[in-house]
């Protein structure tokens, strides 16, 4: 049995993704480390991001969110790419979404970043999307990814951590009259509860970042 190492920017276990482990990857051991996961909680809150434009978004162990700097998640993740090097691992997954540099790895490394945008690319060739994240100050980084991948988006946001179902209802019923020819969920963090959800609201071909990464993965091993 093959290993990956799924590497999140929050706390480990990712309990919220275990369902798509089994759906997508049965036959894989998987291991999971987080760059939060040595970091008690007044620790975690001296790290708290407040700078638009510079923040991603992830799960603490206990489910509630966590805002980081950019900066500070380069770093970490990093430090544990390195750290996954003399393991009995095959691969890496970056659980993230966000844009990352390359890491220095003899291990292959899996970026959804540039998954997602080019399954995305293929299927809505030269067609505007719609995505959806988690916070509305991440516009401008957002609009800059998939401006670089050459895909013009319209953006609207509602978090997948301490869900509020209303939001979620709102902005499937806003993104139904955009002249858009599909809605992007682009964050690890929503699942498919999240996109059934939000079908009841529109009749546009929602595509959760989660599915199309570990649709990928699943071809690897």
């Amino acid at each position: 049995m093959k290993t990956l190492c799924v590497l999140t920017i929050g706390q480990s276990p990712r309990e919220d993704m275990h369902e798509t482990f089994k759906k997508y990857i049965p036959h894989v051991n998987i291991v999971e480390r987080g760059i939060l996961d040595s970091y008690k909680p007044d620790e975690i809150e001296t790290l708290v991001s407040s700078q638009p434009g510079q923040t991603l978004v992830s799960r603490l162990r206990d489910g509630t969110k966590v805002r980081l700097e950019k900066k500070f998640v380069d770093q970490e993740l990093g430090k544990l790419v390195a750290a996954c090097q003399d393991d009995h691992i095959d691969a890496i997954l970056v659980a993230c979404t966000g844009k990352f540099e390359l890491f220095t790895s003899t291990k292959p490394i899996l970026y959804p970043d540039y998954i997602v945008s080019q399954i995305v690319k293929g299927l809505f060739r030269e067609k505007e999307i719609g995505v959806v994240v988690p916070l509305s100050e991440q516009r401008t980084e957002i609009l800059d990814k998939w401006n670089e991948a050459e895909i013009d988006c319209m953006l609207d946001s509602c978090t997948p951590y301490q869900v509020e179902w209303t939001e979620f209802q709102k902005v499937a019923e806003r993104m139904d009259e955009w002249p858009i020819q599909a809605i992007i969920l682009d964050c690890m963090g929503y699942d498919d509860k999240m996109k059934q959800y939000m079908s009841r609201y529109t009749e546009k071909p929602i595509l959760p970042s989660r599915n199309l990464v570990f649709a990928a993965v699943a071809e690897m091993f």
